[in-house]
């Protein structure tokens, strides 16, 4: 038999709390997605001043890093063609996607999230 991982709504939160703490921190104003293996939507978060076209790209993010199970940093080095994003990343039971800021500072506000349930 085998054990699936999965997201609670309670570690969702728990993800989404420290993303935003994250985003304030870097001083950006981002949606944020928190998904869960099968990239349904757990949470969603768009902080004041955050752009329309964040809402969709943050979801995108997450559900495309949970479906392949790698960050959509990985995804965009395996497709030249299309411009880097800033990536969301992927845990064995779902992932966060970012929008609304440079990669760099999505990657950060995404590992705050993940980091919010890595000890349970």
């Amino acid at each position: 038999m085998q054990t699936k991982l999965s997201l609670t709504i309670d570690d969702a939160n728990a993800m989404m709390a420290a993303s935003l703490d994250a985003a304030r921190i870097v001083g950006r104003t981002v949606s944020i997605a928190i998904v869960d293996d099968a990239g349904g939507l757990l949470a969603f978060q768009r902080m004041d001043g955050a752009r329309a076209h964040t809402i969709d790209l943050a979801q995108r993010k997450a559900r495309a890093s949970a479906l392949v199970g790698v960050a959509t940093a990985l995804i965009e080095a395996s497709n030249r063609e299309r411009p880097p994003q800033a990536p969301d990343m992927a845990v064995g039971a779902g992932a966060i996607g970012v929008s609304g800021g440079r990669a760099e500072e999505g990657e950060t506000i995404a590992r705050a999230g993940l980091g919010a349930i890595a000890t349970t």
